[in-house]
């Protein structure tokens, strides 16, 4: 089959769209999808570059590379229930290194859900690993209710640009963060306030928030300390010592109010994403679509950190 593969680190120039990859089997309880266009995000690129090649990455090459994929379920394992062939799904691999940006994508059951009908499988692939991260930061670790006020760092990207939208979508008042450029398009999507760090920093805003959501990972909870008081909620999605530590002391229960999200894809979050996308309360926003062959230039895109919303591979013919 047609997949995307890099056999060695380095930089975009060592992505190959190759035709001669072993096609991919599905056990009983997986689905295999014919793959329509796959959403790119910043972890496929550090992958591709060997970060996490000695931890979470092990997995030789060379491997194929991308998380996010949609298109139409041309097989159903015996212990599936629920779907057919021809049903268009979208979904994300939690196998670390990834491996769905292909012309066929094998996934556990568990992984996908039926995509939203009011948005093409184009944009549908856009949404599965940057949704679910804003989805479960904002909602498990933010905590976020009706009547919150949440600060999002970095929210013009890819899972700034959903989180904006899932914080509105559970009721809360939402400041953005982001360039000059950006201010008109985060106010599209609903952010309450934006503010432009060119002028003011996001740790100099002179605000109080019940949580700050810090995509870009820029920085740590202590600069947010007087915006959080004792107990608002820091969440990064970059992992370096200090963001590990405060897992740590997280998921052991000594201080919860500084997280590291580490994103799962399953079902249910997928579902729920396709009823506020089928609702109109969440739009993926896509910058630019890339067809396949020229993946290369849509890492460079991903890497210049100035990407609008999200960037997708058209996989299909």
């Amino acid at each position: 089959m047609k997949a995307l593969i890099y056999r060695k680190f380095g930089g975009p120039e060592v992505l190959e769209w190759v035709d001669d990859w072993p096609d991919v089997s599905s056990g009983p309880s997986e689905i295999l999808v014919r793959t329509v266009a796959g959403g790119l995000n910043p972890k496929d690129a550090l992958l591709r570059k060997g970060m996490f090649s000695k931890t979470y990455a092990k997995e030789p090459l060379p491997r194929v590379s991308g998380h996010d994929a949609a298109g139409h379920v041309i097989r159903v394992g015996k212990n599936v229930s629920g779907y057919s062939v021809g049903d268009t799904v979208f979904g994300m691999a939690n196998h670390f290194s990834g491996g769905v940006h292909a012309e066929f994508a094998r996934f556990d059951a568990d992984e996908i859900a039926p995509a939203p009908t009011t948005i093409s499988l184009v944009e549908a692939s856009s949404v599965p690993l940057a949704a679910l991260t804003a989805l479960q930061a904002v909602r498990d670790y933010c905590k976020v209710v009706a009547g919150h006020r949440v600060l999002v760092n970095g929210a013009s990207g890819g899972v700034g640009h959903f989180a904006v939208q899932i914080a509105k979508a559970l009721g809360a008042e939402v400041h953005a963060v982001c360039s000059a450029r950006n201010i008109e398009f985060l106010a599209s999507i609903g952010a309450d306030v934006v503010h432009d760090y060119g002028v003011v920093p996001a740790p100099d805003i002179d605000e109080s928030y019940d949580s700050v959501f810090d995509v870009f990972g820029k920085f740590t909870r202590k600069p947010f300390r007087k915006q959080l008081g004792r107990t608002g909620v820091y969440v990064s999605t970059v992992p370096k010592l200090a963001t590990i530590a405060a897992e740590v002391f997280g998921r052991i229960g000594i201080r919860k109010n500084a997280r590291l999200i580490q994103v799962n894809s399953n079902s249910a979050d997928l579902e729920q994403l396709r009823q506020w996308i089928d609702a109109g309360l969440v739009r993926p926003h896509v910058e630019k679509v890339y067809p396949v062959e020229q993946a290369s230039d849509a890492h460079r895109h991903i890497e210049s950190k100035r990407t609008v919303g999200k960037i997708v591979l058209s996989i299909a013919a």
